[in-house]
């Protein structure tokens, strides 16, 4: 697992998206810091949401931007108006894709908590998110003496902090890889030598058979203070901590 670097995230979600239901989170890709939705959806056709889109049509996106939300709506586009930690669309899903999208949450926990009410038995969530660790940022530290940090974004995750998170919110990694865009030249050269220098990542995951486990780590969470969510029938490693 993480030893393939790929180009392009699509040549991953191709194969989890040509059939059955698709939600798409955080279909708008805005950055209302710099520009409108409409004008970025203009100025960026081959957003990921468009991509799907064309390989499953029945494809929903949800975005917390309701602007862009508008525009796609007039493109054609199925959008749903959410907030992806608690939206309650009331019906699941065969793939769940959440594309750059969790470092911008307030709350990643409650985020997969709510995705795991959302997703079909047997079906995947892939997710995607810059390396705090990628070789670009080590080079504007050297130059300007801190990295580059996006406006919107809250927090960095890691493959081995996400596969933390995702075993205590009830799911499993199946898959994962680094992601490389083409084109960033000087920039990327360390990982040519080691790929955990590589711009983002991507995994695809699944939910823990043991869907018991699951819901008494939700039900723990809910009910109890944070000094007694332990029990010596879970496994804790797979429970959230306080929230």
């Amino acid at each position: 697992m993480f030893e393939t670097l790929i180009r392009d995230r699509l040549s991953v979600i191709e194969r989890y998206v040509q059939h059955g239901d698709v939600l798409d989170l955080g279909c708008v890709d805005a950055r209302p810091e710099r520009e409108d939705a409409g004008t970025r959806l203009e100025r960026k056709p081959d957003v990921l949401f468009r991509r799907i889109v064309e390989i499953n049509p029945n494809t929903l996106g949800v975005d917390i931007d309701e602007e862009g939300v508008r525009v796609l709506r007039e493109m054609g586009y199925r959008v749903e108006y959410g907030d992806v930690e608690t939206m309650d669309l009331d019906r699941r899903f065969d793939t769940i894709v959440a594309g750059e999208i969790i470092e911008h949450l307030e709350n990643p926990g409650l985020f997969l908590r709510n995705i795991r009410r959302h997703l079909k038995s047997g079906g995947a969530i892939i997710l995607s998110t810059p390396n705090p660790f990628y070789n670009g940022q080590t080079w504007k530290i050297w130059r300007y003496g801190e990295p580059a940090v996006h406006e919107g974004h809250l927090g960095w995750q890691d493959p081995v902090t996400l596969n933390q998170l995702l075993h205590r919110t009830g799911f499993e990694i199946l898959e994962g890889f680094w992601v490389q865009p083409a084109g960033w030249g000087f920039k990327a050269w360390k990982r040519l030598l080691r790929k955990y220098f590589a711009h983002s990542f991507l995994v695809v995951a699944r939910l823990i058979q043991d869907d018991q486990t699951a819901e008494q780590c939700d039900e723990l969470a809910a009910h109890s203070p944070a000094s007694e969510r332990t029990s010596p029938h879970i496994d804790s490693g797979r429970c959230p901590s306080a929230a």
